[in-house]
């Protein structure tokens, strides 16, 4: 019964998710800054999580060490303002198995209203589905993968410039 829970959650999971290689989405975060806000999302059938000891502070925390890393700012939910994007990270648990999404969020209005019609919109999004055998260091390796995926798709979207100059 438990194996076919699995089945079933990591077929349902690899249909959900969108087919990010058809196109390119890292061209969506070109100019977005380098001033992000991380939000995890509540976990869901909490219980799970604390089975397998994993928590929210840990995600948090892997997350803005790997964005430091690379020079960026983390912003408060306090500092926020409709121009900061954020970096919403998550994660579901049922019995062995795993989904974990990453996605880059930011304020965006409607062309033919004027503001303040603002909304949240998805602009960057990447996941990954798995079976975590008991240990969250499967989850926390697939949330490094993805903001791996991240930092390809940023610094793709802006190379940094050349300081020295040529000839």
């Amino acid at each position: 019964m438990i194996f076919k829970r699995i089945v079933l959650f990591l077929v349902l999971s690899l249909l959900l998710c969108e087919t990010n290689f058809l196109y390119g989405q890292y061209k969506a975060l070109r100019n977005i800054g380098d001033e992000f806000c991380v939000i995890i999302a509540d976990f869901p059938r909490k219980e799970a999580f604390k089975k397998i000891g994993l928590t929210e502070e840990r995600l948090r925390t892997v997350t803005e060490l790997r964005l430091r890393r690379e020079g960026m700012k983390i912003v408060t939910e306090k500092e926020v303002t409709y121009k900061t994007p954020h970096i919403y990270i998550g994660v579901t648990v049922v019995e062995l198995a795993y989904s974990i999404h990453l996605r880059i969020c930011e304020w965006v209005g409607l062309q033919r209203l004027p503001s303040p019609h603002w909304t949240i919109a998805a602009i960057w999004d990447q996941g990954f589905t798995g079976i975590h055998s008991g240990q969250p260091e499967f989850i926390v390796s697939s949330l490094n993968k993805l903001l791996d995926e991240f930092f390809n798709d940023y610094y793709k979207a802006n190379p940094k410039e050349n300081k020295k100059g040529s000839k």
